[in-house]
């Protein structure tokens, strides 16, 4: 996290010692053929963007009692301050620019859709005065948003060209900060007390390359075991029970069999939905379990606590729809309301989670803030092992029947009745559509995930074809290169998906990019 800050620490401590996108298509079928480095139009499906949000800072020290001090006892208490001051701005910077509920007292305050992560909060701290009482630092914490955030944002410009939005926060006494005793959706036209601007850049991070999910891995034992687990709702309509029908009702019109007639014959001992695909000539069953609050009388609400737990501990796959958090130790899967009963993220990570590639959908409130982390931080679960799906802004209840339909639709989806790999990007812009448009869905934990479609065929990569019939394997197509000539490539992702000699490039039909596949890296077969 810190290579920005490592470069700007020179300028840091100068500032403080002196006072921081072809040609038009015809009528006929044009084919697809490779787009050359540099005529790529400039369009990105994705909705969502991660970015560095950063700021510096400066400790004073009261010469009387620290001039004298123990250097090292200095220097510890400087970073306790610094660690103070630094989860006060996450926390503030958050207030500012998270959207807010009409429930918010503060709901005029800001609102941009941002969402920092407060456990990735780093910093570099040193003494700028020979005396070591005068010490700077500059502090750096994660935030997703969508992509256009820097233009919704009221940026100010600075005298050296860099370009931050400020950031305001009450003034808070060293036991404040120490306490994290800070007032309640804090709004500064209405705060009373002292305030003071913190000027604050955010900046675009490099986004990881799309990845295939771990399809293989998923299908390697021949079945696929979903669990859905529908949060409970607080609200007079009851959500979950009309989403629980729902997602019933669409799991018996997609062709999956379950002996129960309505979604009230379900138990929680009732044996899974089931059906099947055709994974590239290897059958895999699909059982798929759905669980909700009401499933059990809340005298066994205990049992279905365990039932949840024993999903995150051996599904492939965990669905979470429902109310859900910042809070790690207070929001998390909360699978029954009134009286409420809930899993927290904290303790996700102390569940004992399978060393085998799981995928979990976190689908509620602002569920990038707190819950991914949480998982990763148990001692089983890595990148290569998990894929986790979260929200940045808020999700939608009437929504959550579409975002669970439509996430393992496109996980699955088939052609003809073969298993058709979708892109983590490809399932992710489905179910940002409709009304979910503005809920900014991602995906964490890819950047090792596949780069080539997991049915691709490299051994014909430049053969000679005239359709895309004539190139084995699923995705390759028959792409007209540079040299005029039409060969086979395969469907890629990333450079790093390709076999050597190759590179993942832009293909187009009709003068529109339309994906990418694995191409010589000369753009012509020799």
């Amino acid at each position: 996290m810190l290579r920005r800050t490592m470069l700007l620490w020179a300028s840091l401590a100068a500032l403080f010692t002196v006072t921081a996108c072809d040609d038009a298509a015809s009528t006929d079928d044009p084919g697809a053929e490779a787009v050359l480095p540099g005529k790529a139009d400039n369009y990105l499906s994705p909705t969502s963007q991660e970015y560095a949000v950063w700021g510096i800072g400066q400790i004073e020290l009261d010469p009387e009692t620290w001039g004298e001090a123990d250097p090292a006892a200095r220097e510890a208490h400087v970073r306790e301050l610094v660690g103070y001051n630094v989860k006060a701005y996450t926390h503030f910077v958050n207030e500012y620019l998270t959207d807010k509920g009409h429930g918010d007292t503060n709901q005029d305050y800001g609102g941009f859709a941002g969402l920092v992560r407060g456990t990735t909060s780093d910093y570099v701290v040193d003494a700028v005065d020979d005396a070591e009482l005068s010490w700077a630092y500059i502090w750096e914490v994660e935030m997703g948003g969508p992509r256009d955030l820097l233009a919704r944002v009221p940026l100010v410009t600075g005298e050296d060209g860099t370009q931050y939005v400020i950031v305001k926060m009450p003034k808070l006494t060293e036991s404040q900060l120490q306490y994290s005793s800070y007032p309640k959706s804090f709004d500064p036209a209405t705060y009373t007390g002292e305030v003071e601007d913190v000027q604050v850049v955010i900046e675009p991070t490099k986004e990881s390359a799309d990845g295939y999910p771990e399809y293989p891995q998923l299908f390697d034992d021949g079945l696929l075991d979903v669990v859905i687990v529908v949060g409970g709702d607080y609200n007079e309509a009851r959500y979950d029970l009309q989403q629980t029908e729902d997602i019933f009702a669409w799991l018996k019109s997609a062709g999956y069999k379950h002996d129960a007639k309505v979604w009230t014959d379900l138990k929680l001992d009732s044996p899974p939905f089931t059906g099947a695909i055709d994974a590239n000539g290897k059958p895999v069953a699909v059982e798929i379990t759905l669980l909700w609050g009401d499933i059990v009388p809340i005298a066994d609400i205990g049992l279905l606590r365990q039932r949840i737990i024993e999903a995150y501990e051996s599904a492939d796959v965990v669905i979470y729809d429902g109310h859900a958090g910042e809070d790690p130790d207070y929001s998390g899967v909360v699978y029954h309301y009134n009286p409420r009963h809930a899993i927290s993220a904290t303790q996700l990570a102390q569940l004992e989670l399978p060393d085998k590639y799981q995928v979990y959908l976190f689908n509620g409130c602002k569920t990038y803030g707190a819950y991914p982390e949480a998982v990763m931080k148990n001692g089983t679960k890595t990148t290569k092992n998990v894929d986790i799906v979260s929200t940045v802004n808020f999700s939608w209840l009437s929504q959550q029947t579409f975002t669970t339909s439509g996430f393992l639709r496109e996980l699955l989806s088939q052609v003809g009745k073969t298993h058709d790999p979708r892109t983590w990007r490809e399932v992710l812009t489905s179910i940002n559509q409709r009304a979910n448009y503005n809920v900014y869905y991602g995906v964490h934990g890819i950047d090792d995930n596949p780069h080539l479609n997991p049915y691709a065929d490299v051994t014909s990569l430049c053969a000679a074809c005239s359709r895309d019939s004539d190139c084995p394997g699923v995705g390759n197509m028959c792409v007209k290169l540079s040299d005029g000539g039409k060969h086979c490539t395969a469907e890629c992702t990333a450079d790093d998906g390709c076999p050597s000699g190759y590179v993942c490039g832009d293909i187009a039909v009709g003068g529109r990019i339309t994906g990418h596949q694995c191409l010589p890296r000369s753009y012509a077969c020799e």
